[in-house]
């Protein structure tokens, strides 16, 4: 009898270590956007038979990867494929990252160098780091972990090399297996009794521009800025005096990648926006609403955290993802940071989401009554992929939001663009 264990999504996913080391990536607009260069993939060098029997590392008697109705061959090109975005050398769409151009790209921006250089070499490019981003790859692209009971791995140890051979060829693509399957199947926070997300909550709302900024004061935007609006909510003693953030990153839906700060982007006077931490302002705050000056374009949330969450996770796997046009006020919603909150899956500590525009727009009103009357609702889209630079590679829909639709072009070209 097959047994099942579904991985349910981790909401509190958090900022990859070089991003978060500078806590905000934001560099004010005052220049034109860069032309990112669209990398095509190189070819590995490695056979089908190469790859065959790589692949076949991850085919056990103890232990198989399982898609009912797919082939051995399928199995192989999803492992290969897996194999390169854990390394680093591929994003999800199957592109080169951007950042393997140094002589264009920032090493610091891309997290190369003294971050993400350090975490390849040690814990992606090596070792049990690399093997887990594997493995998540692979059951976010649909495949299930079989763990086989003692007797079948007996059964299949004894066989001779050509009949396990044949046996995996089969057991791959088998629609009943023996066994207990590990699989994903949702990647949002699960609803639950116990995590408000739409409770009301008491007391006044405050408003923040920044530090030391008066939030009543006029806020002048630049030829091409647009306003980020987001609000962090505390309505039960789950979120109550909890601290919240989350990471924007600019983000290219043409070649599927993100948008990484330029190599000379001081000399140019580059002042884009590659990157903006939002951040809890006055965690005793029972609704804190925040007004975030960025560069017009597309961004995805590449990362969040409640509490003192070590910054390790990167939704490269695919990101919800929004736009923000020139002199816009855009809200994104609000954002709950539950902390160890005892659900009926466990214990939940995550950055949780829930939209609520009149409430933000009445609590915006308070401070910039014009803002909040022009305020809309970002318009999301889950499942943006790009170059997965952290050490833990994962996935996070927002619930009841629609996929980006897939790009129009697909293989060894994709068109360098940014909005």
């Amino acid at each position: 009898m097959t047994m099942t264990r579904c991985i349910a999504a981790v909401a509190a996913l958090v900022t990859p270590c070089a991003a978060f080391a500078q806590d905000s990536v934001m560099v004010p607009y005052g220049g034109g956007n860069p032309t990112p260069v669209a990398q095509a993939p190189a070819d590995t060098g490695d056979s089908p038979e190469d790859i065959a029997k790589d692949a076949a590392r991850d085919l056990k008697d103890s232990r198989f990867y399982n898609k009912p109705g797919a082939t051995r061959a399928q199995y192989d090109a999803d492992w290969q494929r897996c194999r390169l975005i854990a390394r680093g050398s591929r994003t999800p769409a199957g592109m080169v990252p951007y950042y393997y151009n140094p002589a264009v790209i920032s090493p610091l921006a891309a997290g190369i160098g003294g971050g993400l250089g350090g975490l390849l070499g040690a814990a992606i490019a090596e070792g049990q780091q690399r093997r887990a981003n594997r493995r998540a790859c692979l059951l976010i692209g649909g495949w299930r972990m079989v763990e086989v009971p003692n007797a079948e791995q007996a059964r299949v140890a004894a066989m001779t090399d050509a009949d396990r051979s044949a046996y995996f060829d089969t057991i791959v693509g088998a629609k009943d297996v023996k066994g207990e399957v590990t699989e994903r199947t949702s990647f949002s926070l699960a609803a639950d009794p116990a995590l408000a997300l739409d409770a009301p909550v008491a007391g006044s709302p405050t408003v923040f521009a920044g530090k030391k900024i008066d939030p009543k004061a006029p806020i002048l935007l630049g030829p091409d800025e647009g306003l980020v609006v987001v609000a962090f909510r505390r309505p039960d003693a789950g979120s109550a005096g909890r601290t919240g953030q989350f990471m924007m990153a600019r983000y290219d839906v043409t070649a599927r990648d993100r948008v990484y700060q330029p190599r000379d982007w001081k000399k140019k006077g580059d002042k884009t926006t590659y990157a903006m931490t939002a951040k809890s302002a006055d965690k005793k705050a029972p609704y804190e609403v925040q007004v975030l000056r960025m560069t017009a374009g597309d961004y995805v949330i590449d990362s969040s955290a409640t509490g003192s969450l070590v910054p390790a996770t990167t939704n490269c796997f695919g990101a919800p993802t929004f736009h923000v046009g020139a002199g816009e006020t855009v809200y994104l919603g609000d954002f709950i940071p539950f902390w160890n909150v005892k659900t009926a899956s466990g214990a939940v500590s995550a950055l949780a989401w829930a939209p609520h525009l009149e409430e933000a727009r009445t609590a915006l009103a308070t401070a910039q009554p014009t803002l909040a009357s022009a305020m809309k609702t970002a318009t999301w889209r889950n499942r943006a992929t790009y170059a997965c630079a952290g050490l833990t590679m994962d996935r996070f829909d927002l619930p009841g939001v629609e996929a980006l639709p897939e790009p129009a072009l697909q293989g060894a070209t994709a068109a360098a663009a940014t909005s």
